[in-house]
C-alpha cells in the first residue's frame, strides 16, 4: 500500500509541475513514478509490489485472450451447432480457501467470457455455481477456470 501511495504521489507531483496538467501527463508520471519504484525497490521495499502490477499486466492480456477465444467459439457455436448438439448445465466451482474479493473478481470474469455466467455463491463461501453453455466435461471446465482465472487472479491479489 505504501507504494501505491508513493506511486501516486509521484504521479500528482508530476502533474502539478507542468505546464499543462492533462489525464496524459497523470498517466506518463505514474510510469514515471512506476518505473523508479521498479529500478529502487529493493531501497524502497517496493518489490511486491511491482511484482503485482507485472502480475496484474499479464491476467489482463491472458483474459483479453480468453474472452475473445470465448467469443469466437459462442459465434462458431450460434452460427454452426444445432440446438441439439449443444449441453448447457450447472457446474459448481470449488472457491474454498479463497478470500471474498477474489471469489468477487474470479466471478465476473466467469461472468464476462461468454458461454459462462456465475450464477451463486453459497453461503458459506464454499462453491460457485457456474452455468455453462458446453458443460460436456465439467472437470476440463473447471481445470481450465483453475489454470487461466484462478491462477492468474491468485498472482496479483496475494
Amino acid at each position: 500500500m505504501k507504494s501505491l501511495l508513493l506511486n501516486l504521489l509521484i504521479a500528482i507531483m508530476w502533474l502539478l509541475l507542468s505546464a499543462e496538467p492533462s489525464v496524459t501527463t497523470f498517466t506518463l508520471g505514474g510510469l514515471m513514478g512506476f518505473a523508479l519504484l521498479a529500478v529502487f525497490h529493493r531501497v524502497l521495499g517496493s518489490g511486491d509490489y511491482v511484482r503485482r502490477v507485472f502480475a496484474l499486466g499479464r491476467f489482463a492480456l491472458v483474459f483479453t485472450r480468453e474472452f475473445l477465444l470465448a467469443n469466437a467459439r459462442v459465434v462458431w457455436t450460434v452460427l454452426f451447432r444445432s440446438r441439439e448438439s449443444l449441453n448447457p448445465n450447472f457446474i459448481t466451482y470449488d472457491v474454498a480457501g479463497l478470500k471474498p474479493i477474489e471469489i468477487l473478481i474470479l466471478s465476473h470474469c466467469i461472468t464476462l467470457t461468454p458461454g459462462t455466467t456465475a450464477v451463486k455463491v453459497t453461503d458459506d463461501f464454499q462453491t460457485l455455481v457456474v452455468h455453462v453453455l458446453h458443460a460436456d466435461d465439467a472437470d476440463a471446465i473447471r481445470a481450465q477456470i483453475d489454470r487461466v482465472l484462478k491462477r492468474g487472479i491468485l498472482s496479483f491479489t496475494r
